[in-house]
């Protein structure tokens, strides 16, 4: 089976990815997406497009969608976010235009990971969508739950839906739904996923009807899709780090709520120099910044030198941030920006200076940023920290990562990688 998915953003596409490497397959994200490794059977490209304009994130995944429909790829799937923030609409008519598929299904939950749709209606931990911490997203609020109408507002076209009652039905009806949609010419369909089954059943419907279909959804769905080729979960191999600890530097980006709960356990931890950055004093001219910068940089340089972890976090303080940002004639968008470039910036001189090989990056944008300026291609895929967390190789450089969503994990997920980083976990990694 080979597979490519184009996602939006990259920690995305690395929890994405993860889904697939327990089946034996070899698995890497582009960083750069200027070329494609044709001896991998699954490669994640990140337009990185989450929060661009809808011209430009148009631009972007037509683009890349042209290039792979001339490529001999088994399946190309959407990766969305899972909690439907980004240029969704938009992105799906890039790619319709480009593929030319008779249905593009898209399917957003992870109910494993509480990302539950019913009835269209999406909830995330038991609220809907529109009522949690989402809505309050600097680059990207979402403020509808009904994921159809959603769909429907940013498209522009009619999108059908299919429910958890047709999915538990069977087969039969769901196969019916199909056919009454290709007869009234809806080629965009939402379905519910209250359940991991439900995933099963929609796939095998669809494979059976030979209808041409991109799959979109998050890193729910595509875990599934192996099955349609009769791959199976292999065996998992035990890996080890066998270097003597390293020290690791934590990357924080994201300002989700969990993403705070998690770093405020790891801060307690006695192994880890917690620096956190000002992002007020980023955003107060050029003199303040490199201040800022210049103590931020000297104090990780000496705790890595005496074998200390290093948690590089920036401050909660939003909504007074933004005030400064906007009193500078910034946008809430181009705030973000600013703040995830210059960590991203800070961090890479970090990890230039002192040869960190172990790392965890939290938050897309600053993954981004710290991928691209260690001038990385690839991220090789090995493994899963835990759900939804992969850990990998970067290129042939000799680091070893660890990527997370904001908003995913328990309070222990950080304290869980830190373990696995340093090596002093029960299952341990061997670098390959």
């Amino acid at each position: 089976m080979r597979l490519a998915v184009i996602s939006d953003d990259l920690t995305g596409a690395s929890d994405c990815g993860a889904q697939l490497v327990p089946y034996g397959l070899n698995v890497v994200v582009s960083v750069k997406n200027d070329r494609i490794k044709r001896q991998n059977d699954t490669v994640i490209f990140n337009t990185d497009s989450r929060s661009l304009s809808k011209e430009e994130a148009y631009k972007k995944v037509h683009e890349l969608a042209s290039i792979l429909a001339a490529e001999k790829f088994d399946v190309i799937y959407k990766k969305i976010d899972s909690t439907m923030r980004g240029n969704i609409g938009i992105e799906l008519n890039a790619l319709f235009e480009a593929l030319c598929p008779d249905f593009i299904v898209i399917a957003p939950g992870y109910p494993k990971n509480d990302r539950i749709i019913a009835n269209g209606l999406h909830y995330l931990n038991g609220k809907l969508l529109h009522e949690t911490e989402v809505a309050k997203d600097p680059k990207t609020p979402v403020l509808e739950s009904n994921i159809t109408k959603m769909i429907e507002q940013q498209a522009g076209r009619r999108v059908g839906h299919i429910n958890k009652e047709v999915l538990r039905s069977g087969i039969d009806d769901i196969c019916k739904a199909l056919q009454k949609y290709k007869q009234e010419g809806v080629s965009y369909i939402t379905v519910d996923s209250v359940e991991e089954l439900n995933f099963e059943v929609l796939l095998h419907a669809i494979n059976l009807m030979n209808y041409k279909t991109v799959y979109c959804g998050s890193s729910g769905l595509i875990a599934h899709i192996p099955k349609l080729f009769q791959l199976k979960v292999k065996e998992k191999k035990s890996f080890m780090l066998n270097e003597p600890i390293l020290p690791a530097l934590f990357v924080v980006g994201s300002v989700s709520k969990i993403g705070r709960t998690q770093l405020g356990y790891l801060l307690n931890n006695e192994q880890i120099e917690g620096i956190e950055c000002n992002p007020i004093n980023l955003l107060s001219g050029e003199s303040r910044a490199q201040e800022e910068l210049n103590s931020i940089k000297n104090r990780a340089v000496e705790a890595i030198r005496t074998q200390k972890n290093v948690v590089l976090f920036s401050s909660d303080k939003v909504e007074e941030t933004q005030r400064v940002g906007i009193d500078r004639g910034l946008t809430l968008v181009e705030i973000s920006n600013i703040i995830s470039k210059t960590i991203g910036n800070i961090a890479v001189q970090i990890i230039r200076e002192c040869q960190v090989k172990r790392l965890f990056l939290t938050g897309g944008d600053t993954a981004q940023q710290v991928l691209e300026h260690l001038e990385i291609e690839y991220f090789h895929l090995l493994d899963e920290v835990e759900s939804g967390i992969p850990i990998g190789r970067l290129d042939n450089s000799g680091i070893i990562a660890v990527t997370k969503a904001g908003n995913f994990g328990n309070e222990y997920t950080m304290s869980t990688v830190l373990k696995k980083l340093n090596g002093t976990d029960q299952q341990q990694l061997i670098a390959e």
